[in-house]
């Protein structure tokens, strides 16, 4: 200190240790330990004096003098650790502008096409998982988790929207894992959400409840909460479904908390309709799925054109059922013009269970349901899926 002209004010600043534990050190009140040895010697540059002298002290008689040696050198590589952890880890900003990115394409899927959405998911995906190659924090670490596991998630829907469902399943069982790792329950919940779909559109129905079920139980209060019951409803029979669609609607009054994700992931009260649209046909009521397409949507609530889309072809079935083909072919008509980098697989199965019904009993030999059959096939001819997914997305 005195060859340094520093003051112990100075050294403790230095050190990070309380400057009266130093004094008690200095007049041999105290010992030192391992760890205060090496930063002394550190900050100091006594070049291992400091630590040879505490650990001398520090020995007991007739100690194997390579014990000290050998603790010493243990405290400097965690030392060294520490510092090398500290350097590596991203700072808070980054992990807030690779969540803002994901968040925002989320939201832009409400109106935009899915493919060029997932090639931008994909990209931030990347970056995560370069990310998380170098040694982070815990707290970053979980951090990074959190957004991969939003960017999987995301991908893990749009790839079932494009017909790739072997690939959605394997994307929310990804995002599942790294939401996990992080303990973060609302993603969690957005990957068994996307879970919750692949399986159904693959004809799993028990998992996809089993799925959405989980989802629901450990979300929090926001309305991803909504969708995971509606989801549940949608691959239930009837007297469950029932259940499911009123917890949505209960879910959707308790809705506090801010969407983990948003966009995509939120279900408001369009969103909701849509999905009792589909419980009212289930349940034999064409009448409950007309009123329920009827439902207006909040001022200023996010709608995606897919939800529009659905909604249409369910209004669409329900009039069928009443015997009004003209209101069939009205309500159907916004989809049947939809640009075709958004005509989605999961559209187009939609559609196509419309068409069976047009080519069925009384509609059979009628002009109007032969013309909006042909109408349909040319749309599902021209679909955005299943298209070649971006590298990386296809298959983990």
């Amino acid at each position: 200190m005195s060859l340094r002209g520093m003051t112990l004010r100075e050294l403790s600043r230095q050190v990070n240790y309380n400057a009266g534990y130093l004094s008690k050190l200095l007049s041999g009140q105290k010992p030192p330990n391992g760890y205060l040895a090496s930063r002394l010697d550190e900050v100091l540059g006594a070049d291992g004096a400091i630590e040879a002298a505490a650990a001398s002290r520090q020995r007991a008689p007739g100690a194997d003098a390579g014990e000290a040696e050998l603790v010493a050198g243990l405290a400097r590589e965690a030392v060294a650790f520490g510092r090398q952890a500290e350097a590596a880890s991203v700072g808070m900003g980054t992990i807030a502008q690779l969540d803002d990115a994901i968040v925002r394409i989320s939201s832009e899927y409400l109106s935009a096409p899915p493919l060029p959405l997932i090639r931008r998911a994909a990209e931030v995906r990347a970056e995560v998982f370069g990310l998380l190659k170098d040694r982070q924090r815990l707290s970053v670490a979980r951090d990074l988790y959190v957004v991969a596991a939003k960017c999987c998630s995301l991908i893990s829907w749009a790839a079932g929207d494009l017909g790739h469902l072997a690939a959605a399943a394997a994307e929310g069982r990804t995002a599942l894992i790294l939401a996990e790792e992080a303990g973060h329950p609302g993603a969690q919940a957005l990957a068994l959400c996307a879970m919750s779909k692949a399986a159904y559109w693959d004809g799993q129905l028990g998992r996809a409840a089993m799925y959405a079920r989980q989802g629901y139980e450990r979300c929090p209060p926001n309305t991803t909460r909504v969708l995971l019951a509606c989801q549940e409803s949608d691959a239930q029979p009837p007297p469950a479904a029932r259940e499911a669609i009123s917890r949505a609607r209960r879910a959707l009054d308790d809705a506090t908390a801010d969407d983990d994700l948003g966009g995509l992931f939120a279900a408001g009260t369009t969103r909701l309709a849509n999905y009792t649209v589909s419980f009212s046909l289930k349940a034999g009521s064409p009448a409950g799925a007309l009123d329920a397409a009827a439902i207006p949507g909040l001022p200023g609530e996010q709608v995606g054109y897919g939800t529009r889309c659905q909604m249409a072809i369910g209004a669409a079935t329900a009039h069928l059922l009443g015997g009004e083909l003209d209101g069939a072919a009205e309500a159907v008509a916004p989809v049947l013009v939809l640009p075709a980098e958004q005509r989605y697989a999961t559209l187009a199965e939609r559609l196509s269970e419309l068409a069976g019904a047009l080519s069925r009993g009384r509609y059979r030999a009628a002009p109007v349901a032969s013309v909006l059959s042909e109408q349909i096939r040319d749309w599902c001819g021209t679909g955005a899926g299943p298209a070649a997914l971006p590298p990386g997305t296809e298959d983990l």
